[in-house]
């Protein structure tokens, strides 16, 4: 661009900044990130404050809701500190999304029946909470995982139209007679 007195500007546009604090506002993951670590929080800590919950069948579904919230609130750190796109390709591979949601949602299914079907059974609101709490982080989980099989496809196709497109590059020989 040229500045006023004719000469050309040369600065460089300013340096991105090292946190993004409007990347769980601003983007459609960062939403889903944002209410799956609220619900895998008050699923655990619902479940937490109950009196009984020293009992193995809720201990389970602390441990499963306590280990995916630290994931979620792993994965928006990396986000927002950009750390993510540094991470290596095989971290990042949207297998291994795909793979963690579903198993974390397989996690939370099975312990959030076992915690509504106890409070069911015993007529504790709290229990009911909180494996509701657990259903809704369970279907967050899964249709994450089916974001990630469409990540995957649209991967697959990138990649296929990348090989054709190197082999078309290479230059064949001529062939002898």
């Amino acid at each position: 661009m040229a500045a006023e007195n004719g000469t050309m500007n040369t600065e460089e546009p300013p340096p991105r900044r090292c946190c993004d604090m409007l990347w769980i506002v601003t983007t459609k993951e960062g939403w889903l990130k944002l209410v799956e670590a609220i619900m895998t929080l008050l699923t655990f800590s619902i479940l937490a404050s109950h009196p009984i919950s020293y009992r193995a069948e809720y201990e389970y579904l602390i441990f499963a809701a306590t280990t995916t919230f630290v994931f979620v609130v792993l994965h928006i750190v990396l986000r927002i500190t950009h750390l993510f796109e540094k991470l290596p390709s095989p971290l990042t591979h949207p297998l291994i999304g795909l793979v963690g949601c579903f198993l974390a949602s397989l996690a939370l299914l099975v312990g959030s029946a076992i915690s509504f079907a106890r409070g069911e059974e015993y007529r504790q609101s709290s229990l009911k909470s909180s494996g509701i709490c657990g259903f809704i982080s369970t279907a967050l989980f899964f249709f994450e995982g089916v974001y990630f099989i469409f990540l995957y496809r649209r991967l697959s196709r990138r990649r296929g139209k990348a090989e054709v497109k190197e082999e078309d590059d290479f230059v064949q020989p001529p062939e002898k007679v």
